[in-house]
């Protein structure tokens, strides 16, 4: 048996997060969910959905995460990283009768420097809380 091995450049870490999603629809509008991650990388996200989201679908996003306020981390406060990414895989593979729990991996593919930024102290603070 082969192995397996990992191919993403980011680590993901398990994150339970607030997330609103901006869902396009085929008749042109727009709905927006309120939704929870699984995991966040500099490079995207995974998160649970309630209804099947189209591989390919371009989403806007609003990430609210936790940051340190200073460079020692005991105190945090809420931000939020507003950016865009694009549908790579939905889990189940396409829309089944009565699946109420789809799992979506989304890559990046727009965040201002300021949004990397401060996902990378969120990351940075979720490794730390581990060791």
């Amino acid at each position: 048996m082969a192995e397996h091995s990992e191919r993403r450049r980011a680590s993901r870490v398990d994150a339970s997060l607030n997330l609103q999603v901006k869902v396009p629809r085929a008749d042109g509008s727009v709905e927006t969910a309120s939704l929870e991650t699984i995991n966040i990388s500099t490079s995207g996200i995974y998160f649970k959905s309630d209804h099947f989201v189209e591989p390919m679908t371009k989403l806007g996003m609003e990430i609210e995460v936790a940051v340190p306020c200073d460079d020692f981390g005991d105190d945090v406060e809420t931000a939020v990283i507003v950016c865009e990414g694009l549908v790579v895989r939905t889990d189940p593979e396409g829309p089944v009768d009565g699946c109420t729990e789809y799992e979506v991996a989304v890559f990046f593919t727009h965040i201002k420097p300021e949004g990397m930024t401060t996902l990378e102290k969120h990351i940075a603070l979720l490794i730390d809380d581990k060791d």
